[in-house]
């Protein structure tokens, strides 16, 4: 017999690699979960930014002279002139007026006077979560573009390995084995939402992958120019000009929006260079009846119409480009939209969880039982919306500053899982975090409207309020003993083995 042309590995080191490459793909799997999560989270950023501040003025119109005199004020606010002033004029989804610039911004009135400082930190968080999974802004867009295409793989092989996936789909066998019922589960939601499964991890991949993929543009056809990668797509920049008094005109360049495209709603005004002489002005609209995201159009400092990028009615590359980040989160369509996306990314992060539940449930039955295995998935699928709930509470109570929650989420997680490992059940871990996260879910309430009592207005804050409530009551009920979520995922064996 030939010989292998590598050395034998001792069996204690294939066991400790094989032990490794499984912890890797828990890993993996359990970072694809808390990107699902928060972005069904994510969703709703809109409608959690308006709850956290539930007492600012609401209205969904406003002039081009008080955006002027927004754009004085938010001027006098700073010690020293930014590089760039940004106004958020009022939309349908947040019908609210603030400007601000950096990490700073303002709310203000119906008159464009500024009042109180934004502050939507535990929103924030959510965002920057599932955008980058808190890690460095473009380490954290490729992590989660790479998991992006993972999960196009997994869904893709998913159909390729299951040839009867469409015939069974509508068999749910829940009252049958724990295998057979986890197997459905998966199955099913992967059939009823695989459109929406296969867009999300589709524009998810491209929205994280597009910065490595402007870096290789720019090495392969223009000789490593970043700059010249983004005008074809978003347009060149604005060309530069004076201002009357230094001070750009804001109501002029509305007023000329409104004449020459009242198709477009305003929706970010930046003001470049503010006070300088290379000052120019870029307005970001919405385009109603459209999936594109915004369309931009350009201004000089004295208000006059250069020209508009064409995402939503140039080439095609540009409005399917255009059309990504709100087919990614469901902005566009209203709270129905909003609604249809909450109801399948909670199918599709259930599609996860099964997914690993299903795999250890098969170890399992072949006699390779891992139970420190099983609690510390427990821990990750019941400990992140345990520990979400708590981060929510200590934003809200203002008990842990806006620095502290990405550190509290992870170190938390770690703990938990630890502990998971160290001790307990399955079972045991799953109905203490479920009910864990329903009371600090219900405290996280209570905090809230103590501290805006009478301040509620418009439907968001009601509505994220109820939304919560419902999900604490819903946990809560998953309690009772006869509840399906409260049976054992996994089969006990007589005599586990440990990893």
């Amino acid at each position: 017999m030939t010989s292998l042309p590598w050395p034998k590995m001792p069996a204690r080191l294939v066991a400790r690699m094989l032990s490794g490459h499984t912890a890797l793909g828990v890993a993996l799997s359990a970072l694809l979960y808390i990107v699902c999560l928060s972005g069904t989270l994510v969703v709703f950023h809109n409608e959690f930014s308006r709850w956290e501040q539930p007492g600012a003025a609401e209205f969904e119109t406003v002039s081009p002279e008080t955006l002027q005199t927004l754009y004085t004020s938010a001027l006098t606010r700073f010690d020293e002139t930014p590089d760039r002033i940004t106004l958020v004029l009022p939309t349908p989804s947040v019908p609210r007026l603030m400007a601000g610039s950096g990490e700073t911004y303002w709310l203000a009135d119906e008159t464009g006077n500024t009042g109180e400082a934004v502050h939507h930190a535990f929103s924030e968080f959510l965002v920057t979560l599932h955008m980058y999974l808190h890690l460095p802004n473009i380490l954290g867009l490729t992590v989660v573009g790479l998991l992006g295409v993972m999960m196009l793989g997994l869904i893709l092989s998913g159909f390729l390995a299951h040839p009867r996936i469409f015939r069974d789909a509508f068999a749910l066998r829940r009252t049958k084995s724990a295998r057979l019922g986890e197997t459905d589960l998966h199955n099913r939601l992967s059939v009823w939402a695989a459109p929406f499964h296969i867009t999300i991890a589709l524009t998810g991949a491209i929205l994280g992958l597009a910065s490595i993929g402007a870096y290789a543009l720019a090495l392969v056809f223009h000789d490593g120019d970043l700059e010249a990668v983004f005008p074809p797509i978003f347009g060149e920049e604005a060309a530069t000009g004076p201002a009357p008094n230094g001070v750009a005109d804001i109501a002029r360049a509305v007023t000329t929006l409104q004449d020459e495209r009242p198709d477009l709603a305003p929706w970010l005004i930046y003001v470049n260079g503010p006070g300088t002489a290379e000052q120019n002005i870029e307005i970001l609209t919405q385009v109603p009846g459209q999936l594109a995201y915004y369309d931009e159009v350009q201004f000089d400092a004295s208000g006059q119409m250069l020209g508009s990028t064409g995402i939503s009615d140039g080439e095609t590359g540009q409005q399917v480009a255009g059309a990504v980040y709100s087919l990614h989160f469901g902005w566009f369509g209203g709270v129905p939209v909003k609604l249809v996306y909450l109801a399948l990314g909670l199918a599709l992060t259930v599609v996860c969880v099964s997914g690993v539940s299903l795999w250890l449930i098969k170890r399992r039955e072949k006699g390779r039982p891992s139970p420190r295995l099983e609690r510390a998935w427990i821990a990750i699928v019941w400990g992140t919306p345990a520990l979400l709930a708590f981060t929510m509470l200590g934003s809200l109570s203002g008990l842990i500053g806006e620095a502290l929650l990405t550190p509290v989420l992870w170190i938390g997680l770690a703990a938990l899982i630890a502990l998971a490992m160290a001790f307990g059940t399955d079972r045991a871990w799953s109905r203490s975090l479920r009910g864990i996260t329903a009371g600090l879910t219900l405290a996280g309430l209570a905090v809230h409207h103590a501290n805006h009592a009478g301040a509620f207005r418009g439907e968001a804050a009601w509505g994220v309020s109820t939304g919560l409530a419902v999900t604490a009551l819903l946990l809560l009920a998953s309690l009772r003993p006869w509840s399906w979520m409260s049976r054992p995922a996994v089969a006990p064996q007589a005599r586990p083995v440990e990893d």
